[in-house]
């Protein structure tokens, strides 16, 4: 199985964004959160065919459920990671630990935090400009391109399938 651990803030929305949807009074999820962004990060998933497990902070508040039902409307699938004291990257070891199938697996995240260890840190896909302190850039095109380059495109079984037949 491919992972791509997700952080939230930074990642799938951006200042210009958060900026523009102030202007625009707009109520609910897609108030914090860009649903193009939300498309790249399904061009990721569909051309890898990765799992997506949560590891923002949003995953134990009360938006939670909002940002699952955005993502699972967009095809996307989530599973979340333990909450471990505020440590992200024990939280990702303990999800890698509890679940021993996977391959390959990205972390994207604005920030690199205390908690991760050099092969975390070999994983990481450090997305954006804002560091923590703003939204900066999120998920761009050329995010999108590494992850897919680091986890490895997966082709359809159809075609494989029709491969195989003739």
């Amino acid at each position: 199985m491919k992972v791509i651990f997700l952080d939230i803030d930074g990642v799938l929305n951006s200042d210009e964004y958060i900026k523009k949807v102030k202007k625009l009074h707009t109520q609910g999820i897609e108030n914090e959160i860009d649903v193009n962004k939300v498309k790249l990060l399904k061009r990721a998933v569909d051309e890898t065919k990765a799992k997506v497990v949560l590891t923002s902070s949003w995953r134990y508040t009360r938006k939670a459920q909002s940002l699952k039902d955005l993502l699972l409307s967009y095809g996307i699938h989530v599973d979340t990671t333990p909450f471990i004291n505020h440590k992200r990257g024990l939280e990702i070891k303990k999800w890698l630990s509890d679940n021993l199938n996977v391959e390959e697996y990205v972390i994207i995240d604005d920030e690199i935090f205390d908690s991760y260890d050099e092969e975390l840190m070999s994983n990481l896909i450090k997305i954006s400009n804002g560091n923590g302190y703003t939204f900066g850039d999120g998920l761009l095109p050329k995010d999108v391109d590494e992850i897919i380059k680091r986890l490895g495109k997966e082709l359809e079984l159809e075609f494989e399938q029709e491969e195989i037949d003739r």
